[in-house]
């Protein structure tokens, strides 16, 4: 752990906000703004304050790995964690670890250069879901697995469009597998909108977005176009 943030949270450098939130003060007289109030302007990261959230194992890989000279642990980690040599080799973010997060987000910084603040993000933040983005950008909503019955048809109709080979007659045929791999593909041309379509909609969209391409990620826009009303 930086001496310098370690410091300022071990001590009795915090203020009480309005809020009755405490600041923890890294040591710069610039420092007015906490981690977390920053973050809120981040467009394509989020902050992991759930405990169970999917993304906390893959952080602490990567803090661990983090942590390694030439394959081996080093002795003593960047944030101090107590359990550092007893956890280091378990693949699960322990809650020690979790709590760390939550307290160094609430550290006041100068700005999102500051390392207090590249270190929350590195370890402490994920990026958002194809449904986060989506609410914030949009108005639009998941189509309702159970209604929406005429919306879900069109956008079944334009995604067998999208992969049909040939038609003759009665006769039409798909391409297999399909883009999405929909569980029950094979059965595309013989029943209404597949289960499996709809099911990888919603799995989609709760799926996480490639932080640096935003609006521009791939499955954002396929949700976008397909899946929402």
């Amino acid at each position: 752990m930086g001496a310098k943030l370690f410091g300022a949270i071990g001590s009795l450098g915090a203020a009480a906000t309005s809020g009755g939130m405490y600041l923890a003060f890294s040591g710069d007289k610039e420092a007015t703004t906490s981690v977390s109030e920053l973050f809120q302007k981040e467009k394509g990261w989020k902050l992991m304050t759930a405990s169970d959230d999917s993304k906390w194992n893959e952080a602490w890989e990567k803090y661990k790995n983090d942590h390694k000279n030439n394959g081996t642990y080093l002795d003593k980690d960047k944030w101090g964690l107590s359990n550092w040599k007893s956890k280091r080799d378990g693949s699960e973010a322990f809650l020690e670890f979790k709590q760390e997060c939550e307290k160094r987000t609430k550290v006041a910084v100068k700005d999102t250069t500051s390392q207090e603040y590249q270190d929350v993000k590195q370890y402490c933040a994920r990026p958002k879901k194809v449904s986060e983005l989506l609410t914030e950008t949009t108005s639009k909503t998941l189509l309702d697995k159970n209604g929406d019955t005429e919306a879900w048809n069109a956008s079944w109709d334009k995604y067998k469009q999208e992969h049909l080979v040939s038609s003759s007659g009665n006769t039409v045929a798909y391409k297999n597998p399909d883009k999405w791999g929909i569980t029950g593909w094979g059965a595309v041309d013989t029943l209404g909108v597949l289960q499996g379509y709809k099911d990888k909609c919603e799995e989609k969209w709760n799926s996480h977005i490639d932080p640096e391409k935003l609006t521009e990620d791939e499955t954002f826009k396929e949700v976008l176009s397909s899946c929402t009303k």
